[in-house]
């Protein structure tokens, strides 16, 4: 038997449907012996004949009400309540393709589709919740297909076409605009780049599907983060104005806020036991009157050792709080490490030593590569 479901919709199965016809010839379930014994017939052959009527037909309308009761007939079967979902099915079949191919309301595929719903003998509301059911799967298969410019009509001729408003098909081309999308972003996300170019094709793809160009928090935020990281690499660098006495030919390219670190040993109490509430006595617990000791243990910890403002000029960086203030010659600058989060390390060969730099993380990635711009040129 074939099952009607309304709600689910299977977008590769009607992709790959989409120029093909709906039915699909299938072979007859052979009569057992008991079936042969007591004149009986496989009533769902009755249905596979049906099907294969419509299979080998190359126009719905040349098909009669006598073809139909003829290939039901001979199994034994007819129309009635009990199998009107069998027959919404079918039609359903069908409906997809119409929504799918047709390219106007004049199409003959409607009229096809209007024969068929009179020899499946079905009701106008069973028609029409078929129709509606093709529209929404047709739907999202004609705006992927936009996407991948495949569809011969734009958004609102298919819209006119299913008879939607702007409203009406809104969500379904979200939907679509979003799983396009998110395909997209995952190598945007990999390569940490957002290039002006694919911002142009996404606001592109907007307009063709006739939606915003609008995006959840997180994701335009990823996104800023990943255009600002390609216009550090590609753009030329800017210039800047900030109240600070700079040398004859220096300008400032980029100021941030910036947390001053270093790297110490740290010593501290191993409390395992006491944070895990497994208490033994053994070499590595001391007591001492009531206090209970456990061994001590090392080891290297980055500690902010205060906030302060990062400035980076096209002669040198410059480091400033209220407690300190020191700059640094990018000839001095031997090496620069950036540990992909918010942490650059610069090793000097002065009496500086090595310097660390928190920065903001949307902002640690840009200040890196700007350094690099910078070291490069002044080289």
């Amino acid at each position: 038997f074939i099952y009607f479901v309304f709600l689910e919709v299977n977008l590769e199965k009607y992709n790959q449907r989409c120029d093909m016809k709906p039915f699909e010839a299938q072979k007859l379930e052979s009569c057992g012996i008991f079936s042969k014994l007591f004149g009986s017939k496989p009533a769902e052959n009755g249905w596979k004949e049906l099907n294969n009527l419509l299979a080998a037909a190359q126009n719905m309308q040349e098909i009669s009400q006598e073809n139909v009761t003829g290939a039901l007939k001979k199994w034994g079967v007819k129309f009635h309540d009990d199998n009107m979902q069998q027959r919404s099915a079918i039609y359903r079949k069908f409906a997809d393709v119409v929504y799918t191919e047709a390219q106007t309301k004049a199409d003959p595929l409607f009229a096809q589709s209007e024969h068929l719903a009179k020899l499946l003998e079905l009701p106008e509301h069973l028609v029409k919740m078929a129709e509606k059911g093709a529209k929404t799967a047709a739907y999202f298969v004609r705006c992927r297909k936009l996407l991948h410019n495949e569809e011969k009509l734009n958004i609102q001729e298919i819209n006119a076409l299913f008879d939607y408003d702007y409203e009406d098909g809104l969500s379904i081309r979200k939907q679509v605009f979003q799983a396009y999308f998110n395909d997209k972003f995952d190598d945007i996300s990999k390569a940490e780049r957002y290039t002006p170019d694919e911002e142009a094709d996404f606001r592109a793809d907007c307009a063709t599907l006739d939606i915003p160009y609008e995006f959840k928090t997180n994701i335009v935020n990823a996104l800023h983060k990943y255009r600002d990281l390609w216009n550090a690499e590609n753009k030329p660098l800017n210039t800047i104005k900030i109240d600070l006495p700079l040398n004859e030919g220096e300008v400032c390219h980029a100021t941030v806020n910036c947390g001053l670190c270093q790297t110490k040993i740290i010593e501290k109490e191993d409390n395992y036991f006491e944070m895990t509430r497994k208490f033994r006595i053994d070499e590595t617990v001391n007591f001492r009157g009531e206090k209970l000791e456990h061994p001590k243990i090392k080891e290297e910890a980055t500690i902010l050792l205060e906030l302060g403002h990062f400035v980076l000029t096209n002669h040198r960086i410059i480091y400033f709080s209220q407690k300190k203030a020191f700059a640094v010659n990018f000839a001095e600058i031997q090496e620069m490490i950036f540990d992909n989060i918010n942490m650059v390390t610069i090793k000097t060969n002065n009496q500086k030593g090595e310097l660390q730099f928190k920065f903001p993380d949307d902002a640690a990635g840009v200040m890196f590569i700007l350094m690099n711009k910078v070291k490069d040129a002044f080289k």
